[in-house]
C-alpha cells in the first residue's frame, strides 16, 4: 500500500498534546501503512519545549525561525516528505487522528479524502457556525457541487495534486480551501469522510472576521479561475433586471422615457457579462495549453 507523509503544523501547542496527537495516529495505523510523521514547529514560542521533538524516534522535525502562517508550515513539511499521498491534521487535539485508517481506505479511487465535521460531535464555536455555512453554500455554488466542508484540516491527498495548485496555495489558513476549489472545480475526485469535532486544547490562531474575509476572496478567485461565468453572469443578470425596471416601469410610463441612470445600468451588466466571455476564453485556452504540456497556473498569496 502506498506510503503517506503526515503533516502536523504546530504553532504554541502544548508538547504533550502533539505527542498524543502522534501516537494516537500512530496506534491507529497500527503499522498496517507505511507512514512517515513530519512536526513543523511554526515559530512556537520557546517555553512551549517543542525542539525536544527533534530527538525522538519515528519523528521528522522541522522547526520555522518565526511564525509564517498555517499554509507555510504545510509547504515546509510537504517539500520535507517524498510518500505518494499526504495527509493533514491539527496537533490541538480538535480532529479524530483515529479516523485516518477509514480516509485512507477511500483513496482507492480518489483524489482527496476530506474529513467531514458532520459528526455526532461537533466542537466548532457558534461564531464560527453561520461564516462556515455561506462559505460552504457559495463554495457548492462556485463549483456546481455540494462542498460540506470547505477548510476541514483533517484531510489525504495525492502528492501531485498538491504540486498542480503550489503556485495558488497561500501561507496562511486558506491553504486548506484554495487546495479544496482547485481540486473541485479542475475536475478531480474528491470523497468526504464524516468526523468528529472536539473542542480544541488551547487558544485558537484563527481571526474568525480576517480570516472569513480571507476565505470568501479566496472562494471568489478560485471560481474566477476555472468558472468566471458563475460570478459575472449574475451580477450582470442582476444589473439589467433594476436597469430595465426602472427604465421601462418607472421612466418610460411615468415619465416618457429611459432615464440615464437607467441605461448606465444596462451598459455596464453588458460590460460585465463580456468580460465573463473573455474570462471563459481564457480559461478555455489555458486549459487546452496544460493539455498540451504547458506549466501550471503561477500566481501568489502572501
Amino acid at each position: 500500500m502506498d506510503a503517506i507523509d503526515i503533516i502536523i503544523p504546530v504553532f504554541n501547542e502544548k508538547i504533550d498534546v502533539v505527542r498524543e496527537t502522534v501516537e494516537k495516529a500512530r496506534k491507529a495505523l497500527a503499522n498496517e501503512i507505511p507512514v512517515t510523521f513530519i512536526i513543523v514547529n511554526d515559530g512556537s514560542s520557546g517555553e512551549y519545549g517543542l525542539d525536544a521533538l527533534q530527538s525522538e524516534e519515528g519523528l521528522v522535525y522541522i522547526s520555522h525561525d518565526r511564525n509564517r502562517g498555517y499554509g507555510a508550515a504545510l509547504k515546509t513539511g510537504i517539500r520535507a516528505g517524498s510518500a505518494p499521498w499526504i495527509a493533514i491534521t491539527d496537533a490541538d487535539g480538535t480532529y479524530p487522528v483515529e479516523e485516518l485508517p477509514a480516509l485512507a481506505s477511500k483513496r482507492e479511487y480518489a483524489d482527496m479524502v476530506i474529513g467531514v465535521r458532520t459528526g455526532r460531535t461537533s466542537e466548532i464555536p457558534l461564531l464560527r457556525r453561520l461564516p462556515k455555512y455561506v462559505l460552504n453554500r457559495l463554495a457548492s455554488y462556485m463549483a456546481g457541487i455540494r462542498i460540506n466542508d470547505l477548510n476541514s484540516g483533517l484531510r489525504l491527498f495525492r502528492r501531485e495534486l498538491c504540486y498542480r495548485y503550489w503556485g495558488l496555495l497561500p501561507q496562511g489558513f486558506s491553504f486548506t480551501s484554495t487546495i479544496t476549489m482547485g481540486a473541485v472545480l479542475d475536475g478531480h475526485h474528491v470523497v468526504e469522510h464524516p468526523i468528529n469535532y472536539y473542542k480544541r486544547t488551547g487558544k485558537s490562531s484563527i481571526r474568525p472576521i480576517k480570516d472569513t474575509l480571507h476565505f470568501l476572496h479566496i472562494i471568489l478567485r478560485m471560481g474566477v479561475l476555472f468558472h468566471p461565468m458563475k460570478l459575472f453572469a449574475p451580477v450582470s443578470g442582476l444589473l439589467f433586471l433594476v436597469g430595465a425596471g426602472k427604465g421601462f416601469l418607472r421612466d418610460y410610463f411615468v415619465n416618457g422615457y429611459i432615464g440615464n441612470l437607467s441605461i448606465m445600468f444596462m451598459l455596464v451588466s453588458i460590460q460585465i457579462i463580456l468580460m465573463g466571455y473573455i474570462g471563459e476564453l481564457i480559461v478555455k485556452s489555458r486549459t487546452l495549453s496544460k493539455s498540451d504540456g504547458a506549466g501550471d497556473l503561477v500566481d501568489r498569496d502572501r
